[in-house]
């Protein structure tokens, strides 16, 4: 019978079709452990891989800011960014878009296994961790388990002692909540080894770097994100001073409980306080809904995702009187959460729900928002005619992995928070697999029709390619720009027709109560 819960007590995740395949003989065939300074990934090919990553990045994401609230990442030492996981591959991927270092992969065992992504991650010189949520199940043993991951952990610490990057998630899994989920010791462990290597070897000592991930729907295509890279987390000298001299042995050695549980507790705070940190998302939206209030009373408007995230995180810290700590989910600190449970809270709970029946949000509070954006309606007319030259390209390029993805992501049966990287992977491989081809049949198809009879086929046709290329790149960019202020337009319309229907009055009332609650909070 299989296990369903792991030694906490805590419910294991579910395994998807892919994970639950697991084939331990391929595995320890394809498994390369490296501990030396070298590059994992096949040379020349993570410019290709960036580059694939971009484009699955814009066909995701509307917005995506970027903030740094220590020093740039792309700078100093190795770094282990550490983030919560409630996109996908959607989450690390925005990290890796942003720091530019050499990178080694620690991941699920089916990422260097499976049929088509398999492939890749080989070629990434990812390496496979064998999670309890396998290991209690009875797909693989303890001693494999404990063998393969241990291996995988001290290559990742050996790149990491070399001033690469590398990110893990120390949830372990994937979910659809506004906390954090309990947080597992191996990335402590692996930065501990790291840390130690380093030292041994005289090298900078990497850092932990926590990232938040905050989106504005984690699930839905073409959403906003806000990433921010936390102060980094110095690693400590281990007590047993032979510790680093072990490791480059090629043994991998646990670091010590005490410092190991001290850097984790260290982690989970620097972390969940990055995150919305919040019991449900019906309180998640009442917070931005203060945070757009306390804006207003200071006589600002919050005009972009990332300044709407860090205004309702201020108005939660400062009810919680701390921002350094995790309230809600098994990592809490046990407190009563004063953020969740006032009154104040309660009442923007109410009015975020009444914002939010009316399919609005919280930017539709401020008095401007109810105007006609004119800037943005003559962006749009002036957009239509390049778009509607431009479309047919955007199609033909982009059309079928589009397609593709979207079906995936619609009736696939997996959970929803993988539907983005459907949508994603679908447009990263399909550049390299589908547009290749469709823009390399296009150029033949000009050719053969003899529009270029006056030239030779051989200097022509790669010259057609690039070309085609180029204006189905610029007319994908004019369709997301189009797009995007066109949501804008009819969130605009939506909020002027909303401010003057009969429902408004009392709402504004509501507007009204909370702008005077949160002026004596301030």
């Amino acid at each position: 019978m299989e296990e369903e819960v792991d030694h906490r007590g805590d419910e294991l995740p579910p395994l998807t079709k892919r994970s639950s395949n697991v084939n331990l003989e391929r595995i320890l065939k394809l498994h390369k452990p490296d501990f030396s300074d070298a590059h994992l990934t096949t040379t020349g090919f993570w410019p290709v891989i960036r580059t694939m990553m971009r484009y699955g990045h814009d066909h995701v994401m509307s917005r995506t800011w970027y903030h740094n609230h220590g020093e740039d990442p792309n700078n100093g030492p190795g770094v282990l960014a550490v983030a919560w996981h409630t996109a996908g591959l959607i989450d690390p991927l925005l990290i890796v878009l942003k720091i530019n270092k050499p990178y080694v992969f620690a991941g699920r065992q089916d990422i260097l296994t499976g049929p088509i992504i398999g492939w890749w991650g080989r070629r990434m010189g990812v390496q496979p961790l064998l999670r309890q949520a396998e290991r209690l199940r009875g797909f693989v043993d303890d001693e494999t388990a404990t063998r393969v991951n241990s291996s995988s952990m001290l290559t990742v610490a050996s790149k990491l002692a070399h001033g690469q990057a590398s990110i893990l998630l120390p949830e372990g899994h994937s979910h659809s909540e506004w906390h954090i989920h309990r947080l597992r010791t191996g990335p402590v462990r692996s930065a501990l080894n790291a840390a130690a290597l380093a030292r041994e070897l005289g090298n900078d000592v990497p850092v932990i770097l926590p990232v938040g991930l905050t989106f504005r729907d984690p699930h839905a295509w073409f959403s906003e994100a806000s990433v921010e890279f936390g102060k980094p987390i110095q690693l400590p000298e281990l007590p047993d001073k032979n510790h680093g001299a072990k490791l480059l042995g090629g043994e991998w050695v646990e670091p010590d409980k005490e410092t190991t549980i001290t850097v984790r507790n260290e982690m989970r705070d620097r972390l969940g306080s990055l995150t919305p940190d919040a019991p449900d998302i019906e309180t998640w939206r009442a917070w931005l809904l203060l945070g757009h209030i306390s804006a207003k009373l200071d006589g600002n408007r919050l005009t972009t995702w990332q300044q709407e995230v860090l205004h309702g995180r201020a108005i939660r810290d400062k009810m919680r009187g701390s921002s350094n700590k995790v309230w809600q989910g098994p990592e809490g600190c046990g407190e009563e959460d004063l953020a969740s449970t006032s009154k104040l809270t309660e009442k923007a709970r109410t009015a975020a729900k009444t914002l939010h029946d009316m399919k609005l949000d919280s930017r539709a509070y401020h008095p401007d928002s109810a105007k006609l954006n004119w800037k943005n309606i003559v962006l749009a007319m002036i957009l239509f005619p390049l778009i509607a030259v431009g479309l047919p390209f955007t199609i033909l390029g982009n059309g079928i992995q589009a397609t593709v993805g979207f079906m995936i992501a619609k009736f696939n049966s997996e959970a929803v928070d993988k539907r983005t990287t459907f949508h994603m992977m679908t447009m990263m491989l399909g550049t390299v697999l589908i547009r290749p081809l469709i823009h390399i049949v296009t150029a033949l198809l000009l050719l053969k029709a003899g529009y270029f009879s006056g030239y030779q086929t051989h200097i022509i046709a790669p010259i057609l390619i690039v070309v085609l290329w180029l204006v189905t790149d610029l007319s994908t960019f004019l369709c997301r720009c189009f797009l995007r202020i066109s949501c804008d337009i009819r969130r605009n319309i939506r909020t002027r027709s909303s401010s003057r229907s009969e429902g408004w009055n009392s709402l504004s009332a509501e507007f009204d109560e909370l702008s005077e609650m949160l002026g004596v909070l301030k």
